[in-house]
């Protein structure tokens, strides 16, 4: 991957998200995420320290359970807990992250972390436009015809 001068290569351990601002209660998703492997103890501690840094108290994660690698049912991150629930039934394309309080709940594209750039850059920004109401497999089917030609 050749760097663009305009905008800087990110270091590995910096999550690759976008969230859409401003932030809003309608569309489906708020946001996307690229992680770079499946394997959700290696992945979320980047994930969650930028959301903590945007002051978001998350500390419920729920995923699909066929998408990642097994995980724990508990993770510390930067010495807090962080409760993860793995479920069969949950798109593998959708995270969902819920506060300590339960009141604030953010639901992620999941990119897949093998898709190429030029279809996972866009991938992000149309998850994070505000106002969108497509869910996740709706939001990959946009995306995927384009690479196909």
């Amino acid at each position: 991957m050749v760097a663009d001068s305009a905008r800087p290569l990110l270091p590995a351990s910096t999550a690759r998200v976008s969230f859409r601002q401003p932030v809003s209660v309608s569309g489906f998703v708020d946001g996307g995420w690229w992680p770079r492997s499946r394997d959700l103890t290696a992945e979320l501690p980047s994930l969650l320290d930028v959301l903590w840094t945007a002051s978001r108290e998350i500390s419920r994660v729920s995923y699909n359970l066929d998408f990642w690698v097994p995980a724990p049912r508990q993770l510390m991150v930067e010495g807090r807990l962080v409760r993860l629930g793995g479920y069969r039934q949950q798109s593998p394309l959708l995270l969902g992250l819920v506060d300590l309080w339960g009141r604030e709940r953010i639901d992620l594209l999941v990119v897949p972390p093998e898709t190429a750039a030029e279809v996972a850059e866009p991938l992000l920004l149309a998850a994070s436009a505000t106002g969108g109401l497509d869910r996740p497999e709706a939001l990959m089917a946009h995306a995927l015809p384009a690479t196909a030609a």
